[in-house]
């Protein structure tokens, strides 16, 4: 454990605080605080308009087993681990920090955009989205540029149908968590790659 956090400090300090806040809201927390953790922390609507930094920041820290299912929070947490800590060995704990804080922030955005455009029916300005879900597919993304050449389309490929193959579709337009989920996927393949780019040639290696 010592020598996980001595390699990959940022991916081990997110993962803790994680696990410190889901234990928190699970065992000290009342019922009612855990749900106004999650409701206050989350990234709709109301909360970007009134609160838009800690939305943006709090709801990467806040698990949501019931919403997204053990298991798939799970694959979430695991694809942080291992991607987000290869990206981290690669270029470095800022850099691959900024990837996943940019993969986050801006599918929030994405998905918060996809609820006010009016493709979905009733009203989504309060609805719950939190978790490490954009952290984990933006840093699963980002690792497509350490991949073989050979398999970085179809791992790209994996990564934008996850999201889009449980989706509900309302038309041609997929659920608002899936639209964040591909634009994390799609940010973290673009600044992971900036980001290996700019660790190389810092050491020479472009």
């Amino acid at each position: 454990m010592r020598d996980h956090f001595r390699r990959n400090p940022a991916t081990a300090g997110y993962l803790s605080a994680v696990a410190v806040l889901a234990l928190l809201t699970r065992f000290v927390f009342a019922d009612g605080m855990s749900a106004q953790v999650r409701e206050s922390l989350s990234t709709n609507t109301d909360n970007l308009g009134h609160h838009p930094v800690n939305a943006l920041l709090g709801s990467a820290f806040v698990l949501d087993t019931a919403g997204d299912g053990v298991i798939r929070t799970g694959l979430a947490l695991v694809a942080v681990a291992l991607c987000l800590g290869a990206l981290e060995r690669e270029v470095g704990s800022w850099r691959a920090s900024a990837v996943a804080l940019a993969g986050h922030v801006g599918a929030a955005l994405v998905a918060a955009l996809a609820v006010s455009s009016g493709a979905y029916p009733g009203d989504l300005s309060d609805v719950v989205d939190v978790g490490p879900g954009y952290v984990a597919l933006a840093a699963a993304g980002s690792t497509t540029v350490l991949a073989p050449a050979v398999l970085r389309l179809p791992w790209v490929a994996l990564l934008v149908a996850y999201p889009l193959a449980g989706a509900r579709w309302f038309g041609v337009v997929p659920e608002f968590a899936a639209v964040g989920h591909v634009a994390a996927v799609l940010i973290g393949l673009c600044a992971g790659a900036f980001a290996v780019r700019r660790a190389y040639v810092a050491v020479g290696r472009l």
